[in-house]
């Protein structure tokens, strides 16, 4: 009992100086309550434009068509920020800076075409780039999930075009912004154009609707992205399944450095991950057609190698306490024994969720396996029986099977002429060929040390087997650092806070609203309140159960508190 008062006293004193932590008194009067609040997360402005707004092969809509065009049922900009802000994306809060003249929301990028056409297309901002609002002031979190609903904004975007075809002055609007010379004939192809464009889309969103909706923050990304692979790429329409495993969107920070990422840990090779997130947000790759143009995708391999390094150096956000107010020294001081403490036949919450040692590491996988002699952050996978919540995702993707078509014959061994294979096996090869070809066409040409940089230095040392996916059946642990910016939690986005999340399943929100940013720094999480922009959550819908992960949920109210006071130290 000493020790462990010791212990408590020593880390109180350690957090004395959290005052400091987050972000600078300066950086805070400067962050007036109508300006954004950017946390220290080791990026600059440059660095967090180019995030935002780096193309990375994904083609939506031309992008003068995007500027132009109008909401459905008005004749307002369709990118207005209050509009955008509807389903849940961010205005750019310093719209028409050089990195983004025309005021994209965050996530949206220009891509350049070889027609000369650009076009406008989504980056790994839209999902992974946070805001918390409390007491009037917003603070922006790089890498944190979004609030972002795809499904709703595509449907809109749906009925925006078709209420251009439809309203004889509306498209008369579009077509003088859009055309150089809008003449009757030029008019006329632009509406064929358009109505081409609409059809695209809407077999896009057949494809990728949900039996019930998502709402915000959440999207069943790997079902998706197996659709559109599988069934739009590879032209096997019988390929296609209802989306109907929705997820978070997971932080972003630290994971670069982890041994395997997805919540099913199914992927390690940054550049793989990123292709096929490309081609799961309007990318496309080629699997038919003339043997030299399989694998030729829209991704761009030197965008995102750029991108990933940027969140190589990304770090996690540090409870800003001038905004939210201060941590309680003592409370996290308790709730950090408590973290580290097995109770009965429980593990500790450390025993999954690591923490760093007094140098700031990590455990870390063997050096000495990997080719190039690099370590990464361990992470931990329970499987579904274990871990206890919602198993959709995990078997959604290790159980399915799907026709390839005419690439059977092409397929490696042990695959090879199979009319059916199993899903992830098929995945990891269509996309590590769009992957190899990216690498081999990429201009400027990458060097060797840029290509083990780019896959991440995922290659097991000589006479080692590959690395290989832990389990599928399994949701993966990683680190909790920054955890208090990433509501709400379990892999589904099933529990609104860290308070509910460490209560027993039985005694969690069947129901609760999302779509606020509005942050309750006691429970952590957003605020839970009906309105224009809200969600209501059911957990008792297929791939929304609140169950499981019932670590910790034995602790006293106090404790409890305690506890979830530690966690915003992380």
């Amino acid at each position: 009992m000493q020790f462990r008062n010791f212990k408590i006293g020593l880390f109180a004193a350690l957090l004395s100086g959290l005052g400091q932590v987050g972000v600078s008194a300066a950086a805070a009067d400067h962050a007036g309550k109508d300006s954004v609040l950017y946390l220290n997360q080791n990026w600059n402005d440059e660095e967090r434009h180019s995030f935002y707004f780096t193309p990375q092969g994904s083609y939506l809509l031309p992008y003068a068509w995007f500027l132009a065009l109008e909401q459905p049922d008005n004749d307002e900009p369709f990118i207005s920020p209050k509009y955008v802000e509807r389903f849940g994306y961010l205005a750019d809060d310093e719209a028409y800076a050089s990195g983004n003249p025309d005021g994209l929301p965050i996530g949206f990028a220009r891509e350049p075409a070889d027609n000369g056409e650009d076009w406008v297309g989504m980056t790994c901002a839209a999902c992974h780039t946070g805001e918390i609002r409390y007491q009037g002031r917003t603070i922006r979190i790089d890498g944190a999930p979004t609030l972002g609903d795809f499904t709703t904004f595509e449907k809109s975007l749906i009925q925006a075009l078709g209420a251009t075809l439809e309203q004889p002055e509306k498209f008369d609007r579009f077509a003088q912004a859009v055309l150089a010379d809008p003449t009757e004939a030029n008019k006329a192809v632009l509406q064929a154009q358009v109505s081409d464009q609409l059809a695209w889309l809407a077999q896009n969103d057949a494809r990728s609707t949900p039996t019930h909706p998502y709402g915000y923050g959440r999207v069943d990304a790997f079902g998706i992205i197996m659709n559109e692979v599988f069934g739009r790429d590879l032209q096997q329409p019988g390929n296609v399944r209802v989306p109907d495993a929705p997820v978070s969107y997971p932080f972003l920070w630290t994971s670069p450095r982890l041994d395997w990422v997805q919540w099913n840990g199914s992927a390690n090779n940054p550049f793989g991950r990123n292709v096929g997130e490309v081609l799961g947000v309007f990318g496309h790759v080629n699997l038919t057609g003339p043997l030299d143009q399989l694998g030729k995708s829209t991704a761009r391999p030197r965008e995102l190698f750029e991108l990933e390094k940027l969140v190589g150096s990304l770090t996690s956000p540090k409870w800003p306490v001038l905004a939210l107010g201060p941590i309680d020294s003592e409370k996290a001081a308790r709730g950090r024994v408590l973290y580290s403490a097995s109770r009965g036949n429980e593990p500790s919450c450390e025993s999954c969720h690591s923490l760093p040692d007094a140098n700031g590491l990590y455990p870390m996988t063997p050096a000495e396996e990997n080719l190039f002699g690099v370590s990464f952050i361990k992470t931990e996978m329970t499987e579904l029986a274990k871990i206890g919540t919602d198993p959709a995702m995990a078997l959604n993707f290790a159980t399915r099977n799907v026709n390839t078509g005419g690439l059977a014959p092409l397929l490696p061994a042990p695959f090879t002429g199979a009319t059916e294979v199993p899903a992830p096996a098929l995945l990891s090869i269509l996309v590590g060929m769009a992957v190899s070809d990216g690498i081999a066409n990429a201009y400027p040409p990458f060097s060797p040390a840029e290509t083990a940089e780019l896959i991440g230095y995922r290659l097991k040392a000589q006479g080692l087997p590959p690395y290989r996916p832990k389990n599928l059946l399994a949701y993966r642990a990683r680190p909790l650092d920054g955890i208090w910016a990433t509501a709400p939690y379990l892999h589904n986005g099933s529990v609104p806070n860290l308070y509910q999340l460490l209560l027993p399943p039985d005694e969690r929100q069947q129901t609760f609203y999302v779509g606020s940013h509005e942050f309750d720094p006691e429970t952590v999480g957003y605020r839970s309140k009906p309105g224009q922009r809200a969600f209501l959550f059911d957990a008792s819908l297929p791939g929304n159960l609140n169950t499981g992960h019932y670590y910790g949920t034995d602790l006293t109210d106090d404790e409890r508190r305690d506890l979830i006071e530690f966690m915003k130290t992380l």
